[in-house]
């Protein structure tokens, strides 16, 4: 997939093909609402005949309370739900722009053949232009459009406010199941202070990117993802999100660290994913590393139960 960033990028009538179905929106968390644009994007696309091109036109610089994903995850859903392109445009750039100069210089100049968005889409200084001024707009330029309305999961509207609300809460079933898959940390294996070790559980040590939502500090069921030698490898694991109190004076230290069940062997400097499964109990301080060391053996023997109950559900998801 072709990311493109800059504003003379932006100006070059080359960089997206004529003729594709534009999908427009922020996508924060990539959920199955958004999940809709793409497949409506797909149907118009193959209306329009075989080897129509698809874009995103998306949104950096607009965090909402915490973004549900960073942009590496994003882009890589994108590419997955069958995006060819990315116009990856900064909030600050456009955010003054009136309604019609942004359908004009963001959208036509690309001389798109059909536009996508969601009920919900705004545009337009102030947000003063919504998904009916961008139909109207498009049929104007003779562009096709399609508005996709709100999409539910087991009875909920699925919204990125939502399952940010979820995600604050821990019930992190409640976020996957509006997401489509579980809430995840990608990222390079840092060193540590190697406690874990030290105490007969070793872990792979991430950090959140900045501005990313967090929820709630303690320990999780989770799942872990690398390569060996091109291959895709999966373990399940009990993670701790926090400052690790007992062993940490720094609350401001903040890291996701992950014990293992498999033995994945040296990960340091490796690309991981870690999916957070289940909520299990919040970050405690333990008067001593003994007691820690229990402790953190009843969690793993908790989130043993936890990812043979839920592995099945998500797997397809952790081989992608």
């Amino acid at each position: 997939m072709t990311v493109i960033t800059d504003l003379a990028s932006l100006e070059t009538g080359s960089s997206v093909p004529s003729g594709a179905v534009f999908i427009l929106g922020h996508f924060d968390g990539v959920h199955l609402g958004h999940r809709a644009l793409f497949l409506e994007a797909g149907r118009m696309a193959e209306a329009m005949g075989p080897g129509t091109p698809k874009a995103v036109w998306t949104l950096t610089g607009l965090n909402k309370g915490g973004a549900l994903s960073d942009e590496g995850e994003k882009l890589r859903l994108f590419r997955r739900f069958g995006a060819g392109w990315a116009v990856s445009d900064e909030f600050r750039e456009i955010r003054s722009m009136p309604g019609e100069d942004f359908f004009r210089e963001r959208i036509l100049s690309f001389s798109p053949a059909g536009v996508v968005c969601g009920y919900n889409f705004t545009f337009g200084r102030g947000a003063s232009c919504g998904a009916e001024d961008l139909g109207r707009m498009a049929r104007e330029a003779g562009i096709a459009c399609s508005v996709v309305p709100a999409v539910e999961a087991e009875g909920v509207p699925v919204s990125s406010t939502e399952i940010r609300r979820l995600l604050a809460s821990g019930d992190m079933e409640g976020a996957a199941a509006l997401t489509g898959r579980p809430w995840a940390v990608s990222g390079t294996v840092r060193h540590g202070h190697e406690i874990g070790r030290t105490i007969g559980f070793p872990t792979v040590n991430l950090r959140l990117s900045e501005g990313r939502l967090s929820p709630p500090h303690g320990v999780y069921a989770a799942a872990v993802r690398w390569e060996s030698d091109g291959k895709p490898m999966l373990s399940g694991g009990v993670a701790n999100l926090g400052s690790r109190p007992t062993v940490n004076g720094d609350r401001d230290d903040v890291t996701l660290e992950t014990h293992l069940f498999a033995s994945p062997g040296q990960l340091y400097e490796r690309d991981v994913t870690v999916w957070l499964l289940r909520f299990l109990r919040p970050e405690r301080k333990y008067g001593s590393v003994e007691l820690l060391r229990e402790a953190i053996a009843r969690d793993e023997a908790e989130a043993r139960r936890v990812t043979e109950a839920l592995w099945s559900r998500y797997e397809d998801e952790f081989l992608l």
